[in-house]
């Protein structure tokens, strides 16, 4: 267990699995990595906070994490040691074998044996989630400790906070040890795959794909895709990603090469769209979406979604709306976010169902999770009301102008467009999601204040696109 030295951990081997390249440039070529986005960087503090959190299913135990790189001998040593005199229970127990090093979230010893525990901080399990415990297994075994099973915890998606959360009804343990052996062939092939790639002088010609993206976004896209040729397949951006891989896959690298009568109706509409540099504008279907009577108010909604639900009501990863700025037909306007801690729904649906009342018509750009929080929360008022969501417009294809990402997000779509300047604040959802959960009492009033701004910035911008496509309709030439 105490073997000196590794050359892969668990997110490395997960890394070679995606992409061996990716795995050489990693050890050999780290300078090349991006730097790591903002949103990533939550992800791993949520991953963090979500793991520690379970520790509470079994307390009481002992951790044996290496405080830094330079410590993973001391914690073989000690995880051996307290293996040895067979502690109950181990937080990140250290285990190599074989020049791969694992740390295993939670060990259990009882009457039954050992057993092992890998937290997840998502609603499901992925096979991305099966083949690092499948390779955890295989080294925890071969380090010479017999498992009696291996179990994933992950959060309970039917878990509805109702007070202070009960980890025994947030979580779910499913156990998975037959998956997992199933796997040891391809376990100890992918290991060698990984060796042989890493002793290379220069890294594996792979090509660009799909691959690059899944499960997780690789941070060497900038390496790897900065000379991807103008007219690549991958640049035809209004049609699905999977797609532009297939067609990659088929031999279609550039867009040219594309034979006609390939693609599906929108597809190909979308071809024809890149190939002549004329906009798709398909007025019929832009009028399904905002042709009204009603005076719109424009609306820009701040949503969170904690993966422990801070408000009773709420599961794993609800989206929660808690702030919005508005502007109405007659130019009056306002940003209101509520309070971090405070129970946001009874304030919000004033605030909304006040703005419904009076025009009749809410247009937003907020995408899936604003109006999933709005039909969970707020069904009397998007029942009675019109709320319309700009960016069905684009991601149904009736309006493209090549080069446009329909899911981009309305401040992105905006500034496309040149319909914004470009000092336009513009704050991803998810990071002002971070922004708002993560406000700490120091710095919590400036916080709200960049919150409010790039919210009023993103109401400004649907309100831009809005008259834009108006504009489109009410011109019959």
């Amino acid at each position: 267990m105490a073997e000196k030295g590794h050359f892969l951990s668990k997110s490395t081997f997960i890394r070679g699995v995606q992409c061996l390249k990716s795995l050489y440039l990693n050890k050999h070529r780290p300078f090349l990595r991006d730097r790591l986005s903002p949103e990533q960087l939550a992800k791993f503090r949520r991953g963090h906070e979500v793991g520690k959190l379970a520790w509470q299913l079994f307390p009481g135990g002992i951790n044996c994490a290496p405080g830094h790189p330079s410590q993973y001998a001391a914690a073989l040593e000690k995880t051996r040691k307290l293996i040895a005199d067979e502690t109950s229970v181990l937080y990140e127990a250290a285990f190599s074998h074989h020049g791969v090093l694992v740390l295993l979230d939670i060990l259990v010893k009882n009457e039954q044996g050992w057993h092992a525990f890998e937290v997840k901080s998502s609603a499901s399990i992925s096979e991305t989630y099966i083949t690092d415990a499948a390779l955890q297994y295989h080294v925890i075994s071969g380090t010479g400790l017999n498992l009696n099973s291996f179990h994933i915890i992950h959060l309970n998606p039917d878990f509805v906070r109702d007070g202070i959360p009960d980890v025994h009804k947030l979580f779910s343990i499913q156990e998975v040890t037959d998956r997992l052996r199933e796997l040891e062939s391809f376990i100890v092939a992918q290991i060698g795959k990984s060796r042989e790639t890493l002793s290379l002088k220069h890294s594996p010609s792979i090509p660009t794909g799909q691959h690059c993206f899944k499960p997780y976004p690789c941070d060497f896209i900038g390496h790897c895709w900065k000379k991807t040729a103008k007219d690549s397949v991958y640049n035809l951006t209004g049609i699905p990603f999977e797609t532009r891989a297939r067609l990659a896959t088929a031999g279609h690298l550039t867009i040219p090469e594309i034979p006609a009568g390939l693609l599906e109706e929108n597809d190909a509409a979308i071809l024809s769209s890149h190939l002549s540099g004329k906009d798709i504008a398909d007025k019929t279907g832009i009028r399904k979406i905002i042709d009204g009577s009603a005076a719109p108010v424009f609306v820009a909604f701040l949503i969170v979604r904690p993966a422990i639900p801070v408000i009773d009501g709420f599961r794993p990863f609800g989206p929660m709306v808690v702030g919005l700025s508005w502007s109405d037909f007659q130019g009056n306007e306002e940003s209101f976010i509520v309070e971090p801690g405070e129970n946001p729904v009874i304030q919000i649906r004033n605030k909304l169902g006040q703005l419904a009342s009076e025009s009749g018509m809410i247009v937003n750009a907020g995408g899936k999770w604003v109006g999933e929080a709005l039909s969970q929360h707020y069904p009397d008022l998007t029942e009675k009301y019109i709320f319309t969501d700009l960016e069905e417009i684009f991601l149904s294809g009736y309006f493209y102008r090549p080069g446009l990402v329909p899911d981009a997000g309305i401040s992105n779509i905006a500034a496309f467009l040149n319909l914004t300047g470009p000092d336009q604040i513009n704050i991803s959802q998810v990071m002002a999601g971070v922004k708002y959960m993560e406000a700490k009492a120091e710095n919590r009033a400036q916080t709200l204040r960049e919150l409010s701004d790039a919210l009023y910035a993103e109401m400004t911008s649907c309100r831009s696109v809005y008259y834009f496509l108006k504009s489109i309709i009410n011109n019959e030439t």
